[in-house]
C-alpha cells in the first residue's frame, strides 16, 4: 500500500499586526496517510485543520517543511490531479443549478462529453440530488448546497478525497447517506482525508486519526490506540437482593440501574461500576446472593473523550 499524503516538518507562520512578532499556525506537522484509509484530521477551532489542507492543495505555500501527495511535491501541478476538494464552505454561482455547475467544473476537468454526463450523473445520484438537479442553487439550504459541493469533489475519479467539515449542515438523513458514501468510496479503494467536529460520527468511517491542537500534532493512530482504557468494569446483572447491594456498597462498588428490552419485554437491570481490583469480590458477592451476571464491559474512552482529553 501506497501513501496518498505525507508532510514533514510542514509550518506556516504568519506575522502578527502591528510589529507584535509572529504566530505559527501550523508547527512541525510530520504526518503519513497511507493510501485507502479514511483518515481523519481533527481539532479544536483554530487549531490549523484548514490551513494545513490548504497548504496540501497549494492554495497557500510553507513557511518550512514539506508536504507530498503520492509521492510528488504539493508544488507541482501533477500533484493535485489526482484530488477532490471539499472546502469548508463551498460557493457556486447561485444562478446555476446543481447539473449545471458541475457541468462546469467537469468541463474544467478536460472530461469529453460522454465522460462528462455520465460522471455528472453518478455523481448527483451519489449525494441525493437527482430530484434537484435542475433546481437554482440560490433555491437550495445549505445542506444541499453542502451536497453540491461534495458531488463536485467526487468528479474525475479521485484517488484521494480531501473534505473539509463535509457534514455541516446536513440533517440526520444527509449525514447518514454521507457515512455511506464514504464507507462505499473507502471500498472502491479511494483515499479519504476528512476533518469534522462530528466525532461520534468520524469514529464510526474512520481507520485513522490525528489531533492537531495549536498547530501541534498530539497524536496519531487508529482509534482504539488513542481511546485510553479505564480502570473499571461494568458489570450487568439481574435478580440482585437488597442484600446482595447493601454488600456490593459495602465494599465501595457503585450501584445503578438502567432499563432493557428483551423477549420478555422491558426490564430493569442493574449496573455496578467495580474497580479492576474488585472484580473478582464483586462477582463473589453475586454468586452468593444467586444473582444473573449478564455481562462484564471494561470502560474504554469514546474519541470524543479522547479528544476532549487531547487537544482541550
Amino acid at each position: 500500500m501506497g501513501t496518498a499524503i505525507q508532510t514533514s516538518g510542514l509550518t506556516k507562520v504568519y506575522a502578527l499586526p502591528g510589529r507584535r512578532g509572529s504566530h505559527a499556525v501550523v508547527d512541525g506537522l510530520t504526518l503519513e496517510v497511507p493510501e485507502g484509509q479514511v483518515f481523519a484530521f481533527l481539532g479544536p477551532n483554530g487549531a490549523g485543520k484548514t490551513t494545513t489542507i490548504k497548504m496540501l492543495l497549494g492554495f497557500i505555500r510553507p513557511t518550512r517543511g514539506s508536504a507530498e501527495l503520492f509521492g510528488r511535491d504539493v508544488s507541482q501541478p501533477e500533484a493535485r490531479q489526482q484530488v477532490g476538494y471539499l472546502p469548508e464552505q463551498p460557493y457556486f454561482h447561485k444562478f446555476l443549478s446543481p447539473r449545471e455547475a458541475l457541468s462546469l467544473h467537469a468541463a474544467l476537468l478536460g472530461l469529453g462529453r460522454r465522460e462528462r454526463k455520465q460522471q455528472i450523473d453518478n455523481a448527483l445520484a451519489a449525494v441525493g440530488l437527482l430530484e434537484r438537479q435542475q433546481v437554482r442553487i440560490s433555491k437550495l439550504s445549505k445542506g444541499l448546497m453542502q451536497r453540491v459541493g461534495i458531488g463536485q469533489a467526487l468528479l474525475g475519479d479521485p484517488r484521494l478525497l480531501i473534505l473539509d467539515e463535509p457534514t455541516s449542515g446536513l440533517d440526520p438523513i444527509g449525514r447518514r447517506e454521507m457515512k455511506s458514501l464514504i464507507t462505499s468510496l473507502k471500498a472502491a479503494g479511494r483515499t479519504i482525508f476528512l476533518s469534522s467536529h462530528l466525532l461520534s460520527e468520524v469514529e464510526a468511517v474512520c481507520d485513522q486519526v490525528a489531533i492537531l491542537s495549536r498547530g501541534v500534532l498530539v497524536c496519531s493512530g487508529s482509534p482504539d490506540e488513542i481511546k485510553r482504557s479505564g480502570d473499571n468494569l461494568t458489570v450487568r446483572c439481574a435478580g440482585i437482593s437488597n442484600a446482595a447491594l447493601e454488600e456490593l456498597s459495602s465494599i465501595g462498588i457503585e450501584v445503578g440501574a438502567e432499563s432493557a428490552e428483551d423477549e420478555g419485554g422491558r426490564r430493569e437491570r442493574t449496573l455496578l461500576r467495580v474497580a479492576s481490583g474488585q472484580v473478582f469480590n464483586a462477582l463473589r458477592v453475586l454468586e452468593a446472593h444467586d444473582a444473573q451476571l449478564l455481562s462484564v464491559t471494561p470502560e474504554q474512552e469514546t474519541l470524543e473523550d479522547a479528544f476532549m482529553r487531547l487537544a482541550a
